[in-house]
């Protein structure tokens, strides 16, 4: 070993020079004929990979439309069966590229000649840990003018099968095609027809994911005071995530009535904007069926699923009767009287205020939600708020907390009129019903806390 260091060390001296620089003498060089094949392989990748950049055509998306079968329908005269003759081929292929707009599918608003009359929604939960749900969607609406694409929208669903489509009750074949940057379902006729200007009744089946995420139709999981894990499913649609639970035309002025049926565990209570008209216990679970609401833009469509050990408090001498739902431990605990009391006061403060009931809903629930993305969604009948925002322990709150509490509550009620009767027709009027509700919450505290000086 002490030949080898010595040696080493003479090596290194040796290779000083007299200005004291160290000379680097190769040990190994690599073969010519390596370093030329390495220079050939080069170019060959180069060469390789601007060929297939230039020569493969662009990836198109091929879309096969399969026109839904022909129903079997009652004859208009007689009521006698028969079955709709097919004027058109039944299936249609079609290759498109679905980030390329055709037509109206170009202009990002939906077009003007067009009302909504109502829709009819159900939806099947077997269970509220799932992450799927069935539904159905039934839309009536008018057209005013001639159009060559029916247009409405749909995001994100799993599943969306073929609509049937009736014009003034007679069955029309359509191809379906989706235009994904506008979140749009574009449906045309055979031929280049035009939908002519008529009474139009649209029937949809599709799949929604049940998010994470507190919006859409989306699963909300809590813990009750004995640790237990819970969970609920509810909705929060503002401003366009209706489309991704249900096929509609998702533009705030478009407002139709809503007829829904959620088919549910039995173990569980579904809510939604207006009282319960019917229950019926069918195959293990329960089907619910609420009253139809008046016109409602799609946004404020809501509905819940909690489970039958949720807490609640009501007052039945209000009218309309206000319900506040919260889990069992501040529920039990009295916490969710503050919500109750401000909202039961401001009611009939508004009703005096605006003269008139008729943005009124039959019923309003409150549901405390532990996980809302935000810190309340107004949706008539049925408002919804982040649990750590409504919910008051007198105990360890402040004045001030107690004050904020309230004037989040008040500031959702006011939206009854301000925003849900009365509604923007596009977005960006928004902050005119959010002005209004803001100023208009204080003055019920002026009448109701005159002390706490708001």
């Amino acid at each position: 070993m002490a030949d080898r260091t010595k040696k080493a060390t003479l090596e290194l001296d040796e290779s000083r020079n007299s200005g004291g620089n160290i000379r680097f003498q190769s040990l190994r060089s690599l073969p010519k004929s390596w370093i030329i094949v390495g220079v050939i392989f080069y170019c060959a990748s180069v060469l390789t990979v601007g060929l297939l950049a230039g020569l493969v055509p662009k990836r198109t998306q091929h879309i096969t439309v399969i026109a839904t079968p022909m129903p079997v329908l009652p004859n208009a005269t007689t009521g006698a069966i028969v079955t709709a003759t097919a004027t058109a081929a039944a299936t249609t292929s079609v290759t498109q590229d679905p980030s390329q707009c055709i037509n109206d599918e170009c202009n990002p608003r939906l077009i003007s000649d067009l009302t909504v009359d109502s829709y009819e929604l159900e939806y099947t939960c077997n269970d509220t840990r799932q992450t799927t749900a069935e539904g159905q969607v039934t839309i009536e609406f008018r057209l005013k003018q001639p159009t060559k694409q029916l247009i409405y929208h749909s995001k994100g669903l799993i599943k969306l099968e073929e609509p049937a489509i009736f014009e003034d009750g007679v069955y029309r074949f359509v191809s379906m095609r989706k235009y994904i940057p506008n979140d749009y379902i574009s449906l045309s006729l055979s031929a280049d027809s035009l939908f002519a200007p008529n009474r139009y009744k649209l029937v949809q089946k599709f799949v929604v994911n049940l998010t994470a995420t507190s919006l859409g139709f989306y699963r909300s999981f809590y813990k009750d005071n004995n640790e237990t894990m819970g969970t609920l499913l509810a909705t929060k649609f503002r401003p366009t995530e209706a489309r991704t639970a249900f096929p509609c035309f998702d533009e705030p002025h478009l407002k139709a009535t809503f007829k829904i049926n959620i088919i549910h565990p039995m173990n569980t209570i579904a809510l939604s904007n207006f009282p319960i008209i019917e229950e019926n216990d069918e195959n293990g679970l329960r089907r619910t069926i609420f009253v139809e609401t008046f016109a409602l833009s799609t946004y404020l469509v809501s509905w819940a699923i909690l489970p039958d050990t949720y807490g609640k408090k009501f007052d039945d001498n209000d009218e309309p009767m206000v319900t506040v739902w919260a889990r069992q431990e501040p529920t039990n605990n009295n916490h969710t009287l503050l919500a109750l009391e401000t909202a039961s006061n401001a009611i009939p403060f508004y009703k005096d205020y605006f003269n008139t009931a008729d943005a009124l809903p039959p019923k309003i629930d409150i549901l405390a939600i532990f996980d809302l993305a935000s810190t309340a969604m107004e949706s008539s009948g049925l408002i919804s708020f982040r649990e750590d925002r409504i919910i008051y322990d007198a105990k360890i709150a402040s004045t001030f907390q107690k004050q904020q509490f309230a004037d989040i509550v008040a500031h959702e009620i006011a939206h009854s009129w301000m925003g849900n009767y009365v509604t923007c027709k596009w977005w960006d009027d928004i902050w005119f019903s959010e002005a209004m509700v803001s100023w208009l919450c204080r003055k019920t505290f002026a009448v109701n806390h005159a002390d706490w000086n708001m």
